[in-house]
């Protein structure tokens, strides 16, 4: 297989992984995917339409789409009119991303610590029932919390 084969069986293979992960279009997770893998400083507008193949309208709508999540920057090159798209920063992306994870995780958390209230006064065997799994659960959450806050403040810290 060629390296260029190899490439675009990545792209899918990244692309599906990114329609999953961040619920976006399937177009618009092969545009990550081509940008995440280019070995360009990045792609036209124009690059982005050859490689994809899909009209210019929905390369348009998922290219703002990844600007409006944040994914993607552009920038301009002097005495050249296009915009040349790029994944965000690296450290910002890493970052952004475990930062979703922890708000999810926090949520989670809030929604268990209400729902063992309300075994506890309404429903107290099942609440003793479940009591040991939740606090494995619980201490998961919190560990996994942990980490993520960890993580969070090693990449800030490497961008300074």
């Amino acid at each position: 297989m060629s390296k260029e084969e190899i490439k675009n069986k990545l792209i899918e293979e990244l692309g599906v992984h990114f329609e999953s992960e961040y619920d976006i279009p399937p177009l618009a997770a092969r545009i990550f995917a081509n940008l995440v893998l280019t070995d360009e400083d990045g792609l036209t507008f124009e690059d982005c339409l050859l490689k994809r193949g899909a009209s210019k309208s929905s390369i348009s709508t998922s290219l703002n789409l990844l600007l409006q999540m944040d994914f993607v920057n552009y920038f301009t090159k002097s005495g050249d009119r296009k915009r040349y798209f790029k994944i965000a920063e690296k450290n910002t992306f890493f970052i952004k991303k475990l930062d979703r994870s922890l708000k999810q995780l926090e949520r989670e958390s809030d929604i268990l610590h209400k729902i063992t209230e309300y075994n506890e006064q309404y429903r107290p065997e099942k609440h003793k029932e479940n009591k040991s799994k939740k606090t494995i659960y619980t201490k998961c959450i919190k560990d996994m919390t942990a980490t993520l806050k960890t993580t969070i403040a090693e990449l800030k810290k490497q961008e300074e």
